[in-house]
C-alpha cells in the first residue's frame, strides 16, 4: 500500500523524531504494523486518541513510541507518545 508523505509530515518527522532517509520506509511499516487506537491498554490514551480521531477525521497508529496520524493514503503528521505511556500500551 503506497502512502503517501507530506511536506507537513516529513517536516514533523525529520524535527521530531528523526532525520532520516528512510522515513518512506518507517511509515510503511508504521501503518502495516502500528496499534490501532482500539487495542492500545491505557483508557485514557486509548480515549484522548478515539476522540481526537473523531474530531480531525483521521487515523493514529502507535509505532515504536510514537503516534502516527494517517488520513485516507496521507500521512499527516507525527507525535512522539508522552513518556507516561511508555510501555503501557
Amino acid at each position: 500500500m503506497a502512502i503517501e508523505i507530506t511536506k507537513h509530515f516529513r517536516k514533523r518527522f525529520i524535527q521530531r523524531i528523526a532525520n532520516t532517509k528512510r522515513i518512506n520506509e518507517i511509515t510503511e511499516q508504521a501503518i502495516e504494523n502500528g496499534t490501532c487506537t482500539s487495542e492500545i491498554k491505557s483508557t485514557i490514551l486509548r480515549k484522548e486518541l478515539t476522540d481526537k480521531e473523531k474530531q480531525s477525521y483521521a487515523t493514529a497508529k502507535l509505532y515504536k513510541n510514537n503516534v502516527f496520524w494517517f488520513s485516507e493514503n496521507k500521512a499527516i503528521t507525527v507525535y512522539p507518545l508522552s513518556q507516561k505511556y511508555h510501555g503501557k500500551v
